[in-house]
């Protein structure tokens, strides 16, 4: 046995092996115990057994072996191969010991079992789980119905204490097997940031509580549920029958969960998912036995427990174990022995609580209600652990990532004193910093213009706004007569604002430095004696260099006037990127002196179109109003296009919003619309309040999923065809690029509807190398995307051959071609310009002259030019 068959195989067997000891087994405890003791005494059994069960598990947890769940297989099954053959020995002397058979087979059954399933978990990744643990699953359930069927016919021949004998040599012969073919433990972890290893563990470890809890819930559902069934069968049938009709009815539930867990199981999970799989068994428990407390009728009875024998050992153990799979290996392997134990012995022994108190106070439809109950609570504990599934997965994912999101905190008294204290810093670094976050909660001190490092003053200097403080005005004085121009500069132009420092205005409108004059001469603006002076320097820095011009604008950033507005853009024509990222930085700051229609044009230019988004933001709803104008308006330069997304998102609010969004299916621009994506990503990242039209977002979800499978299945055309021209080359890149982005769409798309998932992590895992990265995201989009769009993107994204995929997609899937002309043809008709343009250079390249009458008929009439000349080229090349 090697590869994907022993994969399947071997555990297969094992788990054959098991059940089919431990149905021998079962037949003959509840033959036994129901013959000598009655079922009054089963709720008493499945105390003890909760009991003797946690006590045993807590004794393992101490035992080195744990961390090797092979070895801990074997050893539990040769430890059950002893008792069992002892008690085989002992029980026809001692009938007594029928109940310690009764603890006993399940406390085999606490050990051995989930010991199997947490190898199970340790071999294989959880895309290869979901794949392969319906059919593992199946050779337990037919292990089930073969033991039960061979308990049912020995009964008949012999004494129900001998099937004790037979089910300690089917245990023997398990153990060899495990010995020879147990798969080893090899599954490999993710490797999480070490900062994250113990933040990860505590999330399982809370994740694993929960479904220990959500155990509990679904363990005293099937136990009352059995022990309803069980009152009634020792009602209907002799004691000498009791093994041959527990045989028979065990080996038809077997039976009907073979035939489940081949046929359905693998579908349900497929199409439903986990989370909605785990539901189909309470489901049916709460309809029939709401029907056996109303009616008393045998036949809900029989149908409850065809639901509970049909569907605990096949779909519902099957998804169960499913659950375990996102859990690190050094909280499950720990922790899965102990939660199997709680929640399934701590659920019977809650069971046999409840059966003690119903009991008393009424009969078997009295415990069908409460089996009904119960099986509400346990839908609504699904509801909780399907959402904390997810949940894990995203923390898997999370935990070998860096965090991408970090934001300054809000700063308190403590970390004001702090941050103050290393303003003293004689590192510029270290000061600066501190002053930008201090500068941040609008509180610059003004020792801080007395740092040795002239950079730190002339930034702290810039930081200064409005009506200066008096301890600060105090300090400027010192200032204005500094030795570096730029903060004399800067201290004129705060000094200015006193309007006690006029004569110290004046004499430095004659100072050397550009920088200094132009200071001084934005600070006399507001003093009418000045105004001649103002006008004629102004128009002699403007008049000067680049440096004189960049002096000027950034004086009118300190200081704006409306005075100087026509100045400003007078600075803008001469397209200086220095003087205009100047310009631009001073109309940041007074954007009330802003003409937003004459700064559209500047977003094309990359040196300036950072500054120039500022002065956009900053004038508020008249920079967004014409924004989203110049987004719709046709006219607009593709180069200004391009670069709208990015802008209007930076207003972070309701309309831009759904302006983004609104536009979104109608922007004919490829690249712009990717932008569009990318701007509405940042914004529900950065507000996941922020309202959006989802209908909008589910439809355009639906167009990239058809857009992925429509460039797939043109792709795997084109390699099925083996062409080996450049042209046909060409072609298969370009559809791989197309399905690509088709599939980056879609998650871009899926980001904004669910902006708390980190969708990105998600699509690099997908396409990743890693298989345990690529299953935690498979499952996480398993929880977003319902089966319909679901199953078509998986198409895409999986390594399939062409005929799989089209199995796949059904009716989604294009074609088939019939030809390789009809396969060209098709994707000269696609809406991809470039794809077009291609696909029709190798047709002419090909001389395919069947194709002409295509290319005469779908030569656009007008359009992109490139695209008509390409056209129009290979129909020259053609009538050659």
């Amino acid at each position: 046995m090697t590869g994907q068959r022993r994969t399947v195989l071997a555990p297969a067997v094992l788990l054959f092996g098991i059940m089919v000891a431990h149905a021998i087994l079962e037949t003959a405890r509840d033959a036994l115990f129901l013959a000598r003791l009655g079922p009054e005494r089963l709720a008493s059994a499945y105390l003890t057994i909760a009991i003797v069960a946690m006590a045993a598990v807590a004794a393992v947890r101490r035992w080195g072996g744990v961390r090797d769940p092979r070895r801990m297989l074997v050893t539990f099954l040769v430890v059950a191969v002893v008792g069992t053959s002892l008690l085989a020995v002992a029980i026809p002397t001692e009938p007594s010991l029928v109940f310690v058979l009764y603890v006993w087979t399940g406390l085999v059954a606490t050990l051995v079992v989930p010991s199997f399933w947490t190898l199970i978990d340790r071999s294989l990744r959880v895309t290869e789980a979901k794949r392969v643990f319906a059919a593992i699953g199946a050779g337990g359930v037919l292990g089930a119905m073969i033991g039960s069927a061979l308990a049912g016919v020995l009964g008949r021949v012999m004494a129900a204490h001998h099937l004790v004998t037979a089910g300690a040599l089917a245990f023997g012969l398990t153990a060899i097997a495990a010995m020879l073919i147990a798969p080893a433990p090899q599954r490999e972890e993710l490797p999480p940031v070490r900062k994250r290893v113990e933040v990860l563990s505590q999330r399982s470890r809370r994740y694993v509580r929960l479904l220990i809890l959500a155990g509990i819930v679904s363990t005293v559902t099937l136990t009352l549920a059995d022990l309803t069934f069980k009152r009634v069968l020792a009602e209907r049938f002799a004691a000498g029958d009791l093994a041959t009709a527990f045989g028979a009815i065990y080996t038809l539930l077997n039976f009907v969960g073979l035939v489940i867990q081949l046929a359905v199981t693998p579908k349900l999970l497929a199409r439903w998912g986990v989370g909605n799989t785990l539901t189909v068994l309470p489901i049916l428990l709460v309809a029939t036995a709401s029907g056996f407390a109303l009616t008393g009728a045998l036949i809900a009875i029989i149908l409850l427990k065809l639901s509970d024998g049909g569907l605990r050992h096949s779909l519902h153990r099957v998804a169960s174990e499913i659950l375990y799979l996102p859990v690190p290996s050094l909280v499950r392997d720990g922790w899965k022995p102990v939660a199997d134990a709680i929640s399934h012995r701590g659920g019977q022994a809650i069971a046999a609580l409840i059966s003690f108190a119903i009991v008393l106070a009424g009969g078997a439809q009295l415990l069908g209600m409460a089996v009904a109950v119960l099986g509400v609570a346990w839908l609504i504990a699904i509801r909780v652990v399907k959402r904390a599934y997810v949940e894990q997965f995203r923390d898997t994912l999370r935990a070998g990532e860096i965090e991408r999101d970090v934001r300054a905190p809000t700063l308190d008294a403590d970390s004001t004193a702090l941050l103050t204290e290393a303003l003293a810093s004689p590192d510029e670094v270290e000061a600066l910093a501190a002053l930008e976050l201090l500068a941040r909660g609008g509180h610059v001190p003004a020792l801080v213009l007395y740092h040795p490092r002239e950079s730190v003053v002339r930034r702290a200097l810039t930081l200064l706004d409005g009506q200066p403080r008096p301890d600060v005005a105090h300090v400027l004085g010192h200032l204005i007569d500094h030795s570096d121009p730029k903060i004399r500069a800067a201290a004129l132009i705060a000094a200015s604002r006193t309007g006690s420092n006029e004569l110290r205005l004046e004499a430095a409108v004659t100072d050397a430095d550009p920088d200094v004059r132009a200071a001084a001469l934005i600070g006399l603006a507001s003093t009418p004696d000045h105004e001649q002076v103002v006008s004629d320097g102004v128009a002699a820095l403007q008049a000067g260099s680049s440096m004189h011009r960049i002096a000027l604008a950034h004086a009118i950033g300190d200081a704006p006037h409306e005075r100087f507005r026509r100045t400003l853009y007078q600075l803008l024509a001469l397209r200086e990127p220095a003087v205009t990222r100047e310009v631009l930085r001073a109309l940041a700051r007074a954007p009330q002196l802003a003409h937003v229609d004459r700064l559209l044009p500047l977003l094309e230019d990359p040196h300036v179109r950072g500054d120039a988004r500022r002065v956009f933001t900053a004038t508020g709803a008249q920079g967004l109003d014409k924004l989203i104008a110049a987004l719709d308006d046709p006219r607009t330069a593709i180069g200004v296009r391009r670069h709208l997304p990015r802008t209007i998102s930076r207003f972070h609010s309701p309309i831009a919003t759904a302006a983004l969004v609104a536009r979104l299916p109608r922007e004919p621009d490829g690249t712009t619309e990717f932008k569009i994506l990318r701007a509405l990503g940042r914004m529900r990242a950065n507000d996941p309040s922020l309202a959006i039209d989802a209908s909008i977002l589910h439809d355009y979800l639906r167009r990239s999923i058809a857009d992925a499978v429509r460039y797939t299945m043109f792709l795997d055309g084109m390699v099925a065809a083996g062409d080996p021209s450049p042209g046909a080359e060409l072609v298969r890149e370009l559809l791989r690029e197309k399905r690509r982005w088709a599939i980056e769409h879609t998650f871009r798309a899926l980001g904004i509807l669910h902006p708390r998932d980190d969708l990105r992590s998600v699509h690099d895992a997908l396409l990743g190398g890693s298989e345990n990265r690529r299953g935690a995201a498979l499952e996480i989009i398993e929880a977003l995307l319902p089966a319909e769009l679901r199953a078509p993107l998986f198409a895409t994204i999986e390594d399939l051959t062409p005929d799989q995929r089209r199995s796949r997609l059904g009716d989604l899937a294009p074609g088939p071609f019939a030809t390789y002309e009809a396969l060209l043809a098709a994707q000269l008709a696609d809406p991809s310009e470039s794809l077009k343009c291609v696909v029709a250079h190798h047709i002419a390249e090909r001389h395919l002259v069947s194709l002409r009458h295509e290319l005469s008929r779908l030569r656009p009439p007008v359009g992109p030019p490139l695209v008509i000349y390409a056209f129009d080229q290979a129909i020259a090349r053609l009538d050659v």
